[in-house]
């Protein structure tokens, strides 16, 4: 098994059905990659979405909660990959959808030991007359280390211990782990062709943190 795809989830069981309905049609090979869904809600509903996407897929799947209260999506990935086969991590979100040859590119961008770590390529499709908010998401397009779709091997995450889990609230802890992996000296490369699509959600989602460095900015301090 090449590549597992970690994803956390919090009570939108159709849009993550949605992002394993993407997952299922990868030009990786069924039996190179699985999934693990990190439910931080503990929902029924959750995991009958699972339970009935295993029963109609090949691609091997997993459904893990957290404990009750919720422990937010940097400490749900940190779970995901630690029970990971794969010795790469895949890891998206439930509101994004991965291109089909998402995971092949990925895969193809650390190559046999040439990269650590690599950021795939953020689309956020915009209509014809945007809004302030909604210009102001699509500058994932620009951002450098998303965890909407990145990749890294399993051995440098268990060297830096992963995320960091006091960030509870999505937008932080994808910097944060990118300003590791450069701290530590890991490669990390930029895989363009490792595309996946976020669709803009209502207001009041965080997609980008104001806080956060550019890749630039972060190489420039180390």
């Amino acid at each position: 098994m090449q590549c597992s795809v970690v994803i956390p989830t919090y009570q939108r069981p159709a849009l993550l059905e949605r992002v394993l309905d993407a997952l299922a049609l990868q030009t990786l090979e069924p039996h190179e990659f699985e999934i693990i869904v990190c439910d931080d809600a503990g929902s029924s509903v959750t995991r009958e979405v699972v339970d009935r996407w295993r029963g109609t897929h090949d691609v091997a799947i997993s459904y893990i909660t957290g404990a009750t209260p919720t422990r937010g999506p940097a400490a749900m990935r940190n779970a995901g990959w630690r029970i990971a086969r794969g010795d790469v991590i895949a890891f998206t979100d439930d509101d994004a959808i991965p291109d089909r040859d998402w995971l092949r590119q990925g895969v193809l961008a650390l190559g046999a030991d040439a990269a650590d770590a690599a950021s795939g390529r953020i689309v956020v499709p915009l209509p014809d007359d945007p809004t302030d908010y909604e210009r102001h998401v699509a500058r994932l397009e620009r951002s450098d280390f998303v965890t909407a779709n990145c990749f890294c091997r399993r051995r440098v995450l268990e060297c830096v211990r992963g995320f960091d889990a006091r960030f509870r609230v999505a937008c932080r802890e994808d910097s944060d782990l990118l300003f590791k992996l450069i701290e530590y000296g890991f490669e990390v490369v930029y895989a363009i062709n490792a595309v996946v699509v976020h669709p803009v959600r209502p207001a009041g989602h965080c997609s980008i943190h104001p806080r956060s460095r550019s890749w630039a900015s972060l190489r420039g301090s180390s």
